[in-house]
């Protein structure tokens, strides 16, 4: 046997007896811990029959209301303090019997709440194992065909993190750790623990304890020993993985930019040398310096030669990664980024900084000379049937055949590709500006604000107006196709009404106006069969269908959105329009006409929403 084996032979046997001490001591323990909590909840005196019946009775009439108070005569209730001491304090306290002089009042209507949220969240499918069993105490509910469409419960699937079992993992990677030297990472190369320690693809056992509340077992040395380390940090001298990790936390999309992004959780932007960090920058470039920064520039110091420099190898990737994602700059930034003199920095920067790749050289077959080409080069880009693809990143140009996701999907790139603003492929804009109409024949002229009409092309594409592309689209401009860009909601409030639970404006609002965004979940499609079940069993429906493959599902996370009630196309004041916003399709709810404060909102649901014979 080599010494490696050897080795690793003894770390196995050292890790296996750990956990079985662990294990012992643990379960040494629990039994009787769970046995003392019991004995401090437990009541000395059982409930009298008579009384319990007497509280339950019906209070709606006189008689009713006599015979409570009669059977209610001299009945107490006794209280158990365990919160001071082990021993417990007992208080019986007797009820007194008051008359109700008026009706009780009538209960709230039910209705359900959920999670506010302000975009949408990326869910894709729930769990194959139910965590719990929904309405385990409704016998109309059929849960042997609901439970037939998933594995089973959470406790069946393979890899469940039993408490007790996170706790035992957990204080024998501490043992091991403290008493014999070992790593985070050592420990589970062995494969003996029944958990992971270590965070990869899925959160490891030192993680879920953080997020887990604290089991009081004298054996763990928990609060004495110190913290498990998760994930290894990066060398304080690799620039590239410790900014890699940073960008992780943000989302790439510049209409999002948010930490821990939920709506584009897939997508994540990598340190990439062969794609530019700049859009349409083939490589970085060394602007020349006009005053000296200092005694060390380059324009007061004498030329060197490139071997005259001495620096490490991380010094090198430091600033190769400085040139990567820094725009045309000159050398005394550079020299103040990396530490280092600037004269020096002048001769190493062009050498480091890297050459972007081409890619692959367009063949005669990419683009065909046929001059209808152009049309046939772009899918229709509406919805249900178009998918948007994430945004393309890759080297060369945006061309069939060429690693480009957009060119693939038949789509138009947009401004969160990583592609320049001057990319072929990128949506032309519009060209709108404030038009004068009449809207009759001798009637007066209207003044119509920019895209705002079928007339404005982006609008006539069922996508938003891009403010890089589109010519009289500023950001801060009267653009009527924009609004879910701008985030410029209405006012709304929910309120009750004839429908139950309604969404009512709380400001005045004109013709096309923005009211509100319907977000939600965004599910797959058997994810939503599944939760259709559940939909139909409540008599509620909250899910919007975005496209062949995704809806959106605000019965677990939403907004007031949730609450706009239905009505037939002729009584409807508010319609649904599905925009593509950056590269990504989303629902806005605009008016369809001038409204007052207090109006009810009222949307047709659409053919598949059942309507009653007197609605029709």
């Amino acid at each position: 046997m080599h010494a490696s084996q050897a080795e690793r032979a003894r770390e196995d046997q050292v890790v296996l007896k750990t956990f079985r001490d662990a294990w012992s001591d643990y379960y040494g323990w629990e039994p009787l811990y769970c046995a003392d909590t019991l004995s401090l909840v437990r009541g000395r005196d059982a409930p009298r029959a008579d009384a319990i019946q007497a509280s339950n009775r019906s209070l709606e009439d006189t008689a009713g209301l006599s015979a409570y108070a009669e059977a209610t005569a001299g009945l107490s209730y006794t209280c158990y303090d365990a919160s001071k001491s082990r021993n417990i304090d007992v208080t019986t306290t007797h009820m007194a019997t008051v008359a109700a002089t008026g009706a009780l009042p009538a209960p709230y209507p039910r209705y359900e709440s959920c999670p506010p949220i302000n975009n949408n969240i990326l869910l894709g499918d729930d769990s194959n194992y139910l965590p719990f069993m929904p309405f385990a105490d409704d016998p109309t509910f059929d849960y042997h065909d609901y439970l037939a469409d998933h594995k089973g419960l959470a406790w069946q699937e393979g890899g469940y993190r039993d408490s007790d079992v996170l706790a035992i993992v957990l204080e024998t990677a501490r043992r091991l750790q403290r008493e014999h030297g070992m790593s985070m990472e050592t420990i589970d190369k062995t494969g003996i623990l029944p958990l992971t320690l270590c965070t990869t693809s899925v959160w490891g056992a030192i993680w879920t304890e953080k997020m887990s509340d604290r089991i009081p077992w004298p054996g763990s040395s928990r609060a004495s020993a110190p913290a498990l380390s998760d994930i290894t940090p990066p060398a304080a001298d690799d620039l590239k993985t410790r900014l890699q990790d940073y960008l992780t936390l943000w989302c790439p999309r510049l209409e999002c930019l948010q930490g821990h992004c939920f709506t584009h959780a897939t997508e994540q932007h990598n340190i990439d040398f062969a794609v530019p960090a700049v859009p349409g920058q083939e490589r970085f470039r060394l602007q020349s310096a006009q005053t000296p920064c200092g005694n060390d520039c380059t324009l007061r110091h004498r030329p060197i030669h490139e071997r005259d420099v001495a620096w490490s190898d991380a010094d090198l990737e430091e600033l190769r990664v400085i040139c990567h994602i820094a725009p045309p700059t000159t050398p005394c930034e550079l020299a103040r980024l990396c530490h280092k003199p600037c004269f020096e920095v002048a001769v190493v920067a062009p050498r480091v900084s890297i050459k972007r790749k081409k890619g692959r050289p367009k063949d005669k077959h990419d683009e065909p000379q046929d001059p209808q080409y152009e049309r046939h080069l772009y899918g229709t880009e509406v919805p249900p049937h178009f998918i948007p693809n994430k945004p393309c990143n890759h080297p060369g140009p945006c061309i069939h055949n060429g690693g480009c996701a957009c060119a693939a999907n038949a789509a138009h790139c947009s401004r969160s590709c990583g592609c320049s603003a001057l990319c072929a492929r990128r949506w032309k804009g519009c060209k709108c500006a404030t038009m004068v109409v009449k809207q009759h024949k001798r009637g007066p002229r209207e003044l119509m604000q920019p895209c705002s009409t079928d007339y404005c092309p982006c609008r006539k594409a069922k996508r938003e107006c891009d403010p890089e592309v589109c010519a009289p689209c500023p950001e801060d401009s009267s653009c009527r196709n924009m609004q879910l860009q701008r985030g410029v909601p209405k006012r709304v409030e929910v309120k009750q009404s004839k429908h139950g639970m309604g969404l009512f404006l709380a400001e005045a609002v004109h013709e096309c106006d923005l009211i509100i965004e319907y977000v939600g979940e965004l599910i797959y499609e058997a994810t939503f069969q599944t939760r259709n079940e559940l939909s139909q069993h409540l008599g509620r429906n909250y899910v919007f269908g975005l496209n062949d493959q995704i809806s959106v599902d605000s019965t677990r996370a939403g907004n007031p959105a949730r609450f706009i009630n239905h009505a037939p196309a002729r009584r409807a004041n508010v319609e649904v329009s599905i925009l593509l916003v950056d590269g990504e399709q989303r629902i806005g709810v605009y008016a369809k006409r001038q409204m007052a404060p207090g109006t009810e909102l009222l949307l047709d649901y659409g053919p598949e929403f059942p309507i009653t014979g007197a609605e029709s």
